[in-house]
């Protein structure tokens, strides 16, 4: 009995020792024994299938679920064609789109005129009405520009449109009160002229006062035969030179001047009088 408690002890004692052994092992190698531990919960999350032979030979297959979805993307990536890049598509694609617009000539409106400047055919009595006074203006005074033309070597046409142009066809304040058809300023060396004050560009200035018409006309060709216009006979009967030229020199500060003198002989047909 002595000797089996004995015995007993000592498997005791050797269970104990085994066990405080493993525990110093663990102690020392707890880092490795993580590792481990994850180690093995990976590989058996990832499908590792062991096959056992029943010859007792033991033949270890890996068949992991990334492989498997591995080879599904290759294939699925095998499936997409990519298509052929014409080098010419994309040139005309990047290159700057370049504007096609239609040049355009401006609308102006000058009471009397606007039948004459308005590129619009529409208007009805009101066009009607002022289209016969610009008529009557043309054959009122008509004679005085070709008078002018022949003596000054001023296109009829030109003169024609400016006097419509400036007295609005004979209807403005300057023309009704002082015979001024063309915007005359008076002149520092006008001796015995008579002026009266206007406004011009919302700027009050002296303007000559005629007697007529005629004389109005005639003062307006000796101004063009002047230093300041006479480069532009050159031009002889080429109204649109004349035209711009006259902006150009400063005869007036609208920038559209010569479009508008432009458009009224040729609407107008007052090139006929420049025979």
């Amino acid at each position: 009995m002595k000797q089996y408690n004995t015995h007993t002890q000592h498997l005791g004692s050797r269970a104990f020792l085994q066990e405080n052994q493993l525990f110093a092992w663990v102690s020392r190698n707890w880092f490795n024994s993580i590792l481990l531990y994850l180690a093995g919960h990976l590989l058996f999350q990832r499908d590792l299938s062991l096959q056992i032979n029943m010859d007792g030979t033991v033949e270890k297959k890996m068949v992991m679920a990334t492989q498997t979805s591995l080879e599904n993307s290759i294939n699925s990536q095998q499936a997409v064609f990519v298509p052929a890049i014409n080098i010419s598509q994309l040139i005309k694609k990047s290159a700057p789109k370049t504007s096609t617009t239609t040049k355009t000539e401006p609308t102006f409106s000058v009471s009397n005129l606007t039948p004459a400047l308005s590129q619009n055919k529409g208007g009805g009595e009101a066009r009607g009405e002022k289209a016969q006074t610009m008529q009557a203006y043309i054959d009122k005074y008509a004679p005085a520009a070709i008078r002018s033309m022949n003596k000054y070597g001023i296109p009829a046409s030109i003169t024609l449109a400016q006097g419509l142009l400036e007295s609005n066809a004979g209807e403005s304040k300057l023309a009704l009160e002082s015979n001024n058809h063309f915007g005359i300023k008076c002149r520092r060396k006008c001796k015995g002229c008579t002026c009266r004050n206007y406004t011009d560009d919302d700027v009050y200035d002296m303007f000559r006062v005629f007697d007529s018409a005629w004389e109005s006309y005639e003062e307006h060709s000796i101004l063009l035969s002047s230093p300041r216009y006479e480069h532009l006979q050159k031009f002889g009967k080429d109204y649109k030179s004349w035209a711009y030229g006259l902006r150009r020199a400063g005869y007036a500060t609208d920038k559209t001047y010569g479009q508008k003198l432009i458009r009224l002989i040729r609407n107008l047909n007052l090139e006929r009088y420049d025979g």
